[in-house]
């Protein structure tokens, strides 16, 4: 009845069938002929009423509500059954949410203000380690249960499963988090920075404090770990083993140096900050119009420095992502970088030309 346009007569009928009701159903007929011819009142408002037939439910007023309408044409057992309104955290229908819906709203609104409030340039991930793995599909271990579309399409393969594994082991060990990299050691130092004042236009020096990364890794350390030092220190040991005994000292002193500063410079390459920019609300005074707005980190950010999508963090003079050091590089690690593919190189041959007993 509340949802199709049905005859007066036929109408008050339904609701009043028992002729004991004869005075109530006048009452509602002489109501609703009011409303459906539009006579005058004493409101001004009812004066343009619209002459068409109206739903039969709001001419009835308080007698009957859509609410009560709607209740009558749902099923019996899903309102007698106290915990129909729960079942796969799906909500009652009158304006309510489930725990679940409320602890995704509240992770979500967590997730928004680190990622706002960061000091450095870093894309929307999860506050911790810890809550990365809370949040991780048990079943594949390598996605989150939500939140899929905040991961960009651009991550590779591997990335995501490099993750996983950061989360369950920094977690346990209480590393910090930027981006996709875990922060193994971390400091504070101090930054005088120059902003121009908004109502002078003059230029002010502003001093503050800011974390500073002393040993951070990238996504892809387990293939570091696993693969890149194995790999070095293999070689290196069957060389020391099989061929440096009995060699000039002065050749030993020179494989010793070359395999010394190979590791060194993996070192260095893998466990420091790349570059990681700090954050700019706004372009810096000197900016000559080379700075753009970066919408994956909330940021300003220079010229040649750009979104890892990777490390989830904006790099200075981004050049690659190397899976072999495990993390990005970029202007803080190039020398090293540059210093660990000349000397792979040097010592590769030089094994090569060891264990085949060529010196």
């Amino acid at each position: 009845i509340a949802r199709k346009k049905v005859p007066l007569r036929i109408a008050t009928t339904l609701v009043c069938p028992d002729k004991s009701l004869k005075s109530i159903s006048i009452t509602i007929v002489q109501q609703m002929s009011v409303v459906r011819r539009g006579m005058p009142s004493s409101n001004t408002a009812n004066k343009n009423m619209s002459k068409e037939d109206i739903p039969f439910s709001e001419s009835l007023g308080p007698l009957v509500t859509s609410a009560t309408l709607d209740g009558a044409d749902s099923d019996d057992d899903s309102s007698s059954d106290p915990s129909s309104s729960h079942n796969h955290g799906k909500p009652s229908g009158r304006g309510t949410l489930s725990i679940e819906q409320r602890y995704v709203q509240e992770r979500q609104a967590s997730r928004m203000k680190h990622w706002r409030d960061n000091t450095h340039c870093a894309g929307l991930v999860e506050p911790t380690w810890q809550d990365e793995l809370d949040n991780s599909d048990p079943c594949c271990g390598c996605c989150p249960n939500v939140d899929l579309d905040s991961r960009s399409d651009e991550m590779e393969a591997g990335a995501c499963g490099c993750v996983y594994i950061s989360a369950c082991i920094c977690s346990k060990l209480g590393a910090g988090r930027v981006g996709n990299m875990a922060i193994l050691k971390q400091s504070q130092e101090w930054v005088e920075e120059i902003q121009e004042d908004e109502e002078t236009g003059e230029d002010t020096k502003r001093r503050f404090t800011r974390p500073r990364y002393d040993w951070i890794v990238g996504p892809f350390w387990p293939m570091l770990v696993c693969v890149t030092y194995p790999l070095i220190i293999g070689v290196s040991f069957w060389t020391l083993v099989t061929s440096i005994p009995g060699k000039h000292i002065a050749l030993q002193l020179f494989w010793a140096l070359c395999t010394g500063g190979l590791l060194l410079s993996l070192t260095l390459v893998s466990c420091r900050d790349p570059g990681i920019l700090p954050k700019y609300s706004r372009p810096p005074p000197q900016d000559n119009g080379s700075w753009r707005w970066n919408d994956q980190a909330q940021s300003y950010r220079p010229r040649g420095a750009m979104f890892d999508t990777d490390c989830a963090v904006v790099v200075e003079d981004f050049d690659h992502t190397c899976p072999w050091t495990g993390t990005a590089i970029g202007r803080k690690n190039m020398p090293a970088f540059q210093s660990f593919v000349g000397l792979v190189f040097l010592c590769l041959i030089f094994d090569i030309l060891l264990l085949t007993a060529a010196f």
